[in-house]
């Protein structure tokens, strides 16, 4: 009887470009990118390095791959956002999902002016751009807006994923405080307004809160900028319910 066509002959599962990926995808969440190898993927299917290279060129070309299947597994909404603002605040909880899914993806997707292009970006970037249907905005006032916006999500996600990077290495990925006991900065009298904030904000550090807060700071610069400008949004409904934005 002939082999399913999803095995081999020996009842191996057959190599195919989506299980190379899948492999380096697992691979990049548990140890980094930097562990990232075609022979390590390799090890891990079972089977030896040359054979990935029938169906991937390079490491290169098997990241870009990856990056475009793990947007894939956050999907965009199928819906269109109540109003600019809510629009934006599903981009933002979407991207901070997949930073928390995928931590080594963030220098593969960050803003960049080299004009790197990946479809999966680039079908997010506009339709976090659709949140501004019907404001009559100019394309630079929207390019301006959503560089701001970009920029809060990604720097707030770039301190997550160097946290766990560093819990990585020093094989502790447990909860992270300020480190007080044996820290210069908590010397007597040393910092005292750093330290009355760090004793305040970030002890622990909860980047959860930390990120809605300054999401919801950054979307109010843009609503004041946009009743500066006298915009208006006309699908705009009040929302001051406290749900939480990113489930909405």
């Amino acid at each position: 009887m002939a082999a399913p066509d999803d095995v081999t002959a020996d009842g191996t599962p057959q190599l195919t470009v989506d299980r190379i990926v899948r492999a380096g995808i697992a691979l990049a969440d548990a140890a980094g990118l930097d562990a990232l190898t075609m022979r390590r993927v390799a090890m891990n299917l079972g089977t030896g390095t040359m054979s990935l290279y029938r169906y991937v060129a390079s490491k290169d070309e098997l990241v870009v791959l990856m990056v475009e299947a793990a947007m894939a597994d956050v999907p965009l909404p199928g819906s269109p956002p109540r109003d600019w603002r809510h629009g934006l605040e599903r981009a933002a909880y979407r991207d901070w999902e997949l930073y928390h899914r995928h931590p080594w993806i963030l220098p593969k997707v960050s803003i960049s002016t080299r004009g790197r292009f990946s479809p999966a970006v680039a079908a997010d970037s506009e339709h976090a751009l659709s949140s501004f249907d019907g404001l009559g905005l100019e394309p630079e006032v929207a390019f301006r807006y959503m560089f701001m916006f970009a920029s809060y999500v990604q720097g707030v996600a770039l301190t997550y994923v160097g946290d766990v990077e560093a819990a990585r290495q020093q094989g502790n990925p447990g909860t992270h405080t300020s480190g007080e006991t044996g820290n210069p900065l908590f010397a007597d009298g040393a910092y005292p307004r750093l330290a009355r904030a760090m004793h305040a904000g970030a002890e622990p550090w909860d980047l959860d809160a930390l990120f809605a807060s300054g999401l919801a700071g950054v979307l109010d610069g843009i609503e004041a900028d946009l009743m500066r400008r006298g915009t208006r949004d006309p699908t705009a409904e009040t929302r001051r319910d406290g749900t939480d934005p990113g489930h909405a």
